[in-house]
């Protein structure tokens, strides 16, 4: 090895662990805490959707039973677990159905874990909510820094569990009072003992219900937390390693996660939206009849192409992954068919006839906006006449964005079947409202409602 990691975390990372962990909450722009609380109002949507899976429920009933007892809410089940089991349950509900937020450059989900993890911990310390809130945004800031800061030969892996726990692992250590010293191990430790997930990328993400790995980078990552606070120490040097991250990866005291955040409208892979936006938007545009659509071509650029793309998927997880699928629901049922999907929909004879005649092609151009954008150029040909319709930038992504009346519109169609008009709306007003002026602790406040 001709790159010896030294004894002490480098300064840059002592700098930006002292950013994540010293910053005081009551400086952190209103505006930045506004996003934060937008961004739990999604992650609870779509847990709430998610929680209805059968597995969602099994999953968090294990998790609970093999952690023991704490005060942080398994979220709409009225149950009580240990953070950690809380976490990772939580986490696994609002990723399931591939409608939670995501960061265009880092390629992946920070949302659910982040989220997730940093509501266990404030509601296990009685954590206030203005604190709560300034650790999700620390979460993501971590999150997403460390994902654009890898070299661009390990951009190739986008599976989020990589690095999402590292923001889990920052939020749940800047609520449990980490000095600097202590966050720099944290990040090293969540950072070394994250899932690798190396077959993840020749599955097309489809066909498991491990989701990018992300709920037990969760469990990773607040262990490092935990861990750092022992002495355990990982390996120093690791953000500073040229073969890892690029030069300055970690550097400087600043906000920059938020700037590439975007929100799903569809429950689907958000390579597949400007896909989707296009269809549905040629639909509506010429009153196109579904039925009589002959073939579809979808040019979109290479990581989109190399998805599962199943005609016929056999679960809603294959459904996530699948071009020629949600196109054809989109086409054949609209828009609102992906929020979310449901069961039924896998044996929709006239979706399936239609997905067999959708053809997703790789197109260089594309390629090039990407991943900057994740666009997609739709030409469907109908009773003989030919449609066509470019989408760079899909409804939600940051140069198209959703408003707060968006978010809260997603919400209430996600959770309603499981919280009913007046816990959604007590949820969103509670989100709504201004952190510096919330006296109330999150477990007596937010976590009462879940």
């Amino acid at each position: 090895m001709n790159q010896q990691p030294k004894r002490k975390p480098e300064p840059s990372l002592l700098e930006f662990a002292a950013f994540l962990a010293e910053t005081p909450s009551a400086s952190i722009p209103a505006p930045l805490l506004a996003r934060a609380a937008d961004c739990v109002l999604d992650c609870l949507g779509a847990a709430a959707a998610g929680s209805q899976m059968a597995v969602v429920g099994e999953v968090a009933k294990r998790m609970g039973a093999t952690m023991g007892q704490g005060q942080a809410s398994i979220w709409f089940t009225g149950q009580k677990a240990h953070p950690i089991a809380a976490a990772t349950a939580n986490a696994f509900a609002a990723t399931v159905l591939d409608i939670d937020d995501g960061h265009r450059k880092a390629k992946g989900h920070a949302g659910a874990a982040v989220v997730s993890a940093a509501l266990a911990v404030a509601e296990e310390n009685g954590a206030s909510f203005l604190d709560f809130l300034a650790a999700v945004l620390m979460g993501y800031e971590a999150g997403v820094r460390v994902a654009v800061g890898r070299t661009p030969e390990r951009q190739h892996d986008t599976a989020s569990g990589i690095w999402s726990g590292i923001g889990a692992a920052v939020a749940a250590a800047r609520l449990s009072g980490a000095s600097a010293p202590l966050m720099a191990q944290t990040l090293l430790i969540a950072e070394q003992h994250s899932p690798q997930l190396a077959s993840a990328m020749h599955h097309g993400f489809a066909g498991a219900t491990v989701k990018e790995g992300i709920p037990w980078s969760v469990m990773t990552g607040m262990y490092a937390a935990q861990l750092a606070e022992t002495g355990f120490t990982g390996y120093p040097g690791t953000f500073d390693l040229p073969a890892l991250y690029q030069p300055g990866a970690l550097s400087g005291g600043q906000f920059l996660a938020f700037q590439g955040l975007y929100f799903k409208p569809y429950a689907c892979c958000r390579w597949i939206h400007s896909a989707l936006d296009g269809v549905t938007g040629l639909m509506d545009a010429h009153g196109l009849d579904p039925e009589a659509i002959e073939e579809v071509e979808v040019h979109t650029f290479e990581r989109a192409v190399c998805l599962a793309n199943s005609t016929s998927p056999e679960t809603l997880v294959d459904a996530q992954f699948s071009i020629p699928f949600c196109v054809a629901l989109a086409a054949t049922r609209g828009g609102q068919a992906l929020l979310p999907m449901t069961p039924d929909a896998l044996s929709d004879q006239a979706v399936l006839r239609l997905a067999r005649r959708v053809r997703p092609s790789f197109d260089p151009e594309m390629e090039r906006l990407f991943p900057a954008l994740a666009p997609a150029r739709v030409k469907l040909r109908h009773r003989g006449e030919t449609f066509e319709r470019r989408v760079d930038a899909a409804f939600g992504d940051p140069t198209n964005p959703m408003d707060r009346n968006d978010l809260r519109a997603k919400f209430a169609t996600l959770a309603g079947p499981v919280l009913g008009a007046d816990r959604i709306a007590a949820i969103e007003n509670a989100l709504a409202s201004d952190a510096t002026a919330r006296a109330s602790d999150v477990r007596s406040g937010l976590g009462a409602l879940l």
